[in-house]
């Protein structure tokens, strides 16, 4: 979850490039940064404690270096364990992404031979880990790639690990379960944990594999594995995402960029997308069981999934969350297809539920946004989700395209394919007409209005429980207030004891088959003082705001309830003092377990 770049080329102003180049990884984790560069035959570092901002690192000029965004994991947000971590003689510099679980054992060893420890982390242990093994490696030019090979070797866990020689001016990577992306531009390479990094420079990229180690300094660019030694060929690629994409373009920040960006995104995909959702169909249609994991946010576009794909073409979905996706192991076999979703690509305990699965016997369906990602280049089949560098933490647009995509597949599987098309297009103008028309306004009036409150609820049935439960994560996510989202069906069952005098309720009333049974949850609520937020095609009396949403079957309402909570959060955190694109303790890519 934390985000490594590095460069080695004939530019002599490396901190400051390396700096720019954290900015744009700085969703994958902002407790702390920090820089290494060539100061002689020591390293010149420069580690601080919270977000970039404005700083300028203080450090020499150089043609190479290394730097890091931190999310902790071992030892507490200080100056002393943020990265890059030195070895005794300050020559190497290591940068780390991953936990190592036989930290124990590997600090024992270590502190047995005499090294002591400037920090809590375990990350500095490979620093003296290398230096270790680089004392025992013999001379060549190759030396401490073969030293960080062998130490990586040592390694438990899912690792990424940036290695810098200041002396030789070298930088050296390998990797396991977290990504890397090697980068070639004129004058020089790169190394970054996200190839929308290295746009600015190139869109020439490599991507690592698990096992892979990768060497390179200002003129070569080389690729091994870890186990056996051998060099591989890099097999570099030009990716589609250029820079302007990846930046603000103007908003005041990525999480209004990206949603602005969604009625784009739909209509991309209504274009783009159709060859992608038809094969998609075909396998389900081959397939004997079929099963949609995903965390988080994709969890919730899978659930929503599972009923879409019953309600419109009545194919049974077994969803599950992928943390919890062992517990199917048992029924998966070379019937089976599972679907996985992640914005990233990199998500461990999905890739680990696709690894499990295709074990098995399984074949693995991708729905990732970032090419040349993990999961993308190990699916059988990949439907892009087209929605472009997605930089804020919280998922907006790749949320809403897995949900557009899923919209298309199930219809698809019944033939009304062009009907779903158009439906996509006239969401798309809905959500135009409601980021900036007067439902804009009625939002942020909603969110002035319950600003103070310390707890939120979200009431949906059918479609529209899987969207309580984003509506609530979207809220509680980047605003920080309780927010809990569940079945309208339920709410007898234990919910309406937390409801008092004006407590929000959101209500999730769509013009469908649950729209009578949520509106008499909605008036139960009511009747004991909760403030009733209609997200509703009518407007219906009990309501004390209402927000239309897709009056009829020509839309996707469940496109634009997640966009109203997308507007509903971002207000509610600018009005409680947040930052909505880097949520307190969250990063983007979740690549620890």
């Amino acid at each position: 979850m934390c985000g490594i770049f590095g460069y080695a080329g004939e530019r002599n102003d490396a901190a400051e490039l390396i700096l720019e180049g954290l900015r744009k990884l700085e969703y994958r984790g902002y407790d702390s940064w920090g820089i290494a560069v060539g100061e002689g035959p020591r390293a010149a570092v420069d580690r601080r404690v919270g977000k970039i901002g404005d700083a300028r690192p203080k450090l020499p000029a150089s043609s190479f270096g290394l730097g890091h965004t931190r999310w902790a994991t071992h030892g507490p947000v200080t100056d002393d364990n943020a990265h890059p971590q030195l070895d005794c003689s300050r020559r190497l510099a290591v940068v780390h992404n991953g936990m190592l679980t036989n930290e124990a054992e590997l600090r024992q060893a270590l502190g047995r031979t005499g090294h002591r420890m400037r920090s809590h982390t375990d990350s500095e242990l490979i620093a003296h880990l290398v230096e270790d093994l680089l004392g025992q490696t013999s001379a060549g030019e190759t030396r401490l790639v073969r030293a960080t090979m062998a130490a990586f070797r040592k390694l438990r866990g899912l690792n990424a690990i940036a290695v810098l020689d200041v002396q030789s001016g070298e930088i050296v990577a390998a990797k396991s379960g977290t990504p890397l992306v090697l980068g070639k531009a004129d004058g020089g390479h790169f190394i970054a944990s996200d190839h929308s990094a290295l746009l600015e420079y190139t869109r020439e990229v490599a991507f690592v594999n698990d096992g892979q180690a990768v060497l390179l300094d200002r003129t070569q660019l080389r690729l091994f594995d870890i186990e056996s030694g051998n060099e591989l060929i890099p097999e570099l690629t030009t990716v589609e995402w250029d820079a302007v994409s990846a930046d603000r373009q103007g908003h005041p920040d990525f999480m209004t960029k990206e949603i602005c960006e969604q009625p784009a995104v739909l209509r991309t995909i209504a274009q783009r997308s159709l060859a992608h959702v038809t094969e998609l169909a075909e396998r389900i249609t081959q397939a004997g069981d079929v099963y949609i994991v995903g965390c988080g946010s994709a969890a919730h576009a899978a659930l929503s999934a599972q009923h879409q794909l019953a309600r419109i073409a009545t194919r049974r979905i077994i969803t599950a969350s992928a943390y919890e996706f062992e517990h199917h192991l048992p029924f998966i076999g070379a019937n089976s297809l599972v679907i996985a979703l992640s914005q990233s690509g990199e998500t461990a305990d999905v890739l680990d539920a696709t690894r499990a699965a295709r074990a098995k016997g399984a074949q693995i369906v991708a729905l990732t946004n970032v090419e040349g990602s993990s999961l993308w280049r190990s699916a059988d089949l990949t439907v892009p989700l087209y929605a472009g560098p997605e930089r804020c933490v919280l998922a907006t647009k790749s949320f809403t395209a897995k949900l557009a995509l899923s919209w298309l597949t199930a219809h698809a599987l019944v033939g009304r394919l062009e009907a779903a098309r158009e439906a996509l297009e006239n969401t798309a103008s809905e959500l135009e007409d409601l980021i900036s028309g007067p439902r804009r306004e009625a939002i942020r009036t909603i969110a002035d209005a319950i600003r103070s409150q310390a707890h939120l609820y979200v009431i949906g049935r059918g479609s529209s429980h899987p969207l309580a439960l984003e509506v609530a994560l979207k809220i509680k996510e980047v605003s920080y207030v309780h927010a809990e989202g569940f079945a309208g069906g339920e709410l007898k069952h234990g919910v309406i004891a937390l409801i008092e005098p004006y407590t929000p309720c959101i209500v999730l009333a769509p013009n469908d088959e649950t729209r009578d049974d949520v509106l008499a949850n909605a008036l139960q609520v009511k009747a004991r003082g909760a403030v009733l937020i209609g997200l509703a095609s009518e407007y219906h009396p009990a309501f004390d705001h209402h927000i239309p949403v897709a009056a009829d079957s020509s839309s996707v309402p469940q496109l634009v309830q997640a966009v109203v909570a997308q507007l509903l959060g971002y207000d509610l955190a600018r009005l409680r003092g947040h930052d909505p694109d880097m949520p307190r303790n969250l990063a983007k890519s979740v690549t620890v377990k």
